[in-house]
């Protein structure tokens, strides 16, 4: 792992512990569970949301590739972006449809 791709890996962990903690703390400790309060706060953190799945979507795919180098399929290295655009592509279509 070297390079650009270990510094996003890690900058997009940091990233995350921060937004799992900020998600957290909003769905389970200041707001409720009812289906009102919930769609209510997910129409007003819907930029949040979409960065979430961003961040979260890269460094899935991002740490796939590296297990796959790191295993000797370097080919399958690009093979992970064309999936990881797709994959954005379609968590951001579904957040534009609620």
């Amino acid at each position: 792992m070297k390079g650009l791709s270990w510094l996003l890996q890690l900058l997009t962990g940091i990233c995350l512990a921060f937004l799992v903690s900020y998600h957290f703390i909003v769905t389970h400790v200041v707001g409720g569970l009812q289906v009102n309060e919930v769609m209510r706060r997910f129409h007003e953190l819907k930029l949040f949301y979409a960065v979430f799945v961003i961040i979260v979507t890269y460094h899935a795919f991002n740490g796939l590739k590296i297990i796959a180098i790191e295993y000797g399929l370097r080919r399958l290295g690009n093979v992970f972006y064309v999936l990881l655009l797709f994959a954005v592509i379609y968590g951001l279509f579904l957040l534009s449809t609620v």
